[in-house]
């Protein structure tokens, strides 16, 4: 059993450092108070190559050192984890869009005021964004000069894809039409982007900031696991039987179907 109990604690371990990727502080004391103080990293970018890679390590090191139950077991836990970690890190990119998008509505509207076209507002406005929304609006400031305005927000809204960026170009191509309420429109619009970054910000702080807690919290229990299995010969032979690895892969499924009901509305939310 040694040799599981090391593997599967190394993998624990690997989890904790994603989960505690460095802070802005960079202190070696977030290792012992992340788990409780998670408002305030950088999250680690959880693609789809960096979550398959770790799913299939988890399932091989089960399926080489146990069995093919314990490799299911394993890959339905590091799953649960890495979905937990993505969650956190698709909120973060959904609050950072949506403090560009703010910015760049809350320019836009300034611009209105002074502007002496809706073109030259949106020229102006653009270059003060950065992010992905930024080059977005940036791209669609050219393309208003080239090919049109009306053309170019709906670009935009699609290449953004979010509710203030359909809402930007609707006020747009209103203000292109000539209608004469596009300043107020476009002051409207301003205050509706800040609302929806202060809501992104209120739920990457409440709710995603706390979604390592579950990747920790089923890390630990795989290694605290493993290690009884190590410590008690006994407990270790019952858990490589027929009988355990099945027991430890339904607490597996089990395991996931709980955290399924928070994983799944907060990824939904923060898109």
């Amino acid at each position: 059993m040694s040799s599981q109990a090391v593997v599967v604690v190394a993998a624990a371990l690997v989890l904790l450092a994603v989960c505690w990727w460095p802070t802005s502080t960079g202190s070696p004391q977030a290792l012992l108070v992340g788990s409780l103080l998670m408002a305030r990293r950088h999250s680690f970018p959880v693609g789809p190559v960096v979550a398959t890679l770790l799913v299939g390590t988890g399932f091989l090191a089960g399926l080489v050192l146990v069995g093919v139950a314990t490799a299911l077991a394993t890959m339905v836990l590091t799953g649960t984890s890495v979905g937990a970690m993505a969650v956190q890190a698709r909120s973060r990119r959904s609050l950072g869009e949506a403090d560009e998008l703010a910015q760049l509505t809350n320019g836009l509207a300034n611009q209105a005021l002074v502007a002496p076209t809706v073109v030259e507002a949106v020229r102006q406005s653009a270059p003060l964004v950065t992010g992905r929304v930024g080059a977005a609006a940036r791209l669609m400031a050219d393309e208003c000069e080239t090919g049109g305005l009306i053309e170019a927000a709906n670009r935009f809204s699609t290449t953004v894809r979010r509710p203030i960026a359909e809402m930007l170009a609707t006020v747009l191509a209103e203000a292109f039409r000539g209608g004469s309420q596009w300043v107020g429109l476009a002051g409207v619009l301003a205050e509706e982007a800040t609302e929806a970054a202060e809501t992104a910000r209120h739920f990457h702080r409440y709710v995603a900031a706390l979604m390592p807690q579950v990747a920790v919290t089923v890390a630990m229990a795989a290694g605290m696991l493993a290690l009884t299995g190590f410590a008690a010969k006994d407990v270790g032979r019952w858990l490589l039987s027929p009988v355990g690895q099945q027991l430890l892969l339904l607490m597996a499924v089990f395991t996931a179907v709980i955290c399924a009901r928070v994983l799944v509305p907060a990824w939904r939310l923060s898109r």
